[in-house]
């Protein structure tokens, strides 16, 4: 089976979604689906090393790529998370070149500058030949920047251009407050995707985005998105719920209290 990040290189069209419970559970259940990946939100959700760890082992283990959205820049995290099984990490807040440089030295082996050990999970626990396991990573572990600040409109090309960079991610919410703190502008947010989708293809990066949900998905697709993260475990259950009760009650508001 080809793995994720060569199939985002490819431009294949791939789906899947935020997880922001950290109960492994979460992953059993959606390992069941067709997703093609999850992104497990340590940035806006309360994952620590020890959720983390279990998480990506059932991950691992069931065969469903995941990624980590990490809180920060921080080397010494992107390489925890790497060495627990994640496929790769979706950066937030990426602004310049600069950055795209210091992450690709935390995650890629062959840059010399990732601290080496094949005793984790991602190196099979010392079961692989040393030389095999910091090549197959370097194959494996995919970077994804998200683009979602004013500032790193102006330097978008430069990290566009960085071949470590696999995808260019596009966060509308954080970018739409960005550009417009008073409340975002439609307009003006549609012609900064405009403006990283034009980097991005340019450059031949793979272009990804975040949408509320399934619905919003075709329009990701006119844009020739390949990469599409919709929604979160808890926005579905919400979803699902909602639907509950308005079969019952035709204004999805429970009367109940005390729940």
């Amino acid at each position: 089976m080809t793995f994720l990040r060569a199939r985002v290189r490819m431009g294949e069209k791939v789906v899947g979604t935020f997880v922001k419970t950290t109960s492994p559970q979460t992953i059993e259940v959606l390992a069941q689906t067709a997703l093609d990946f999850v992104v497990l939100d340590a940035e806006h959700a309360p994952f620590g090393i020890d959720s983390l760890s279990q998480a990506l082992g059932v991950a691992r283990a069931l065969k469903l790529p995941a990624l980590v959205r990490i809180p920060s820049h921080d080397a010494a995290f992107i390489n925890a998370c790497l060495d627990l099984g994640a496929e790769g990490i979706l950066v937030p807040h990426v602004r310049s070149a600069a950055d795209a440089e210091a992450i690709a030295d935390a995650v890629k082996y062959g840059r010399g500058r990732r601290g080496f050990s094949p005793s984790s999970r991602a190196g099979a626990y010392g079961t692989m030949q040393a030389a095999a396991y910091r090549t197959r990573a370097d194959e494996r572990s995919s970077i994804w920047c998200q683009i979602e600040d004013a500032d790193a409109l102006e330097c978008v090309d430069e990290i566009a251009a960085h071949d470590a960079i696999d995808c260019l991610f596009i966060g509308p919410a954080d970018l739409g407050w960005s550009l417009c703190p008073d409340g975002p502008d439609p307009d003006i947010l549609d012609q900064a995707i405009a403006k990283i989708l034009d980097s991005g293809r340019r450059h031949g990066r793979a272009m990804g985005m975040f949408v509320p949900s399934a619905d919003h998905i075709p329009e990701a697709l006119e844009r020739r998105v390949s990469v599409i993260v919709s929604g979160s475990d808890q926005s579905m259950l919400l979803a699902g719920a909602r639907q509950l009760s308005i079969a019952l009650k035709g204004d999805g508001q429970s009367q109940c209290t005390g729940r």
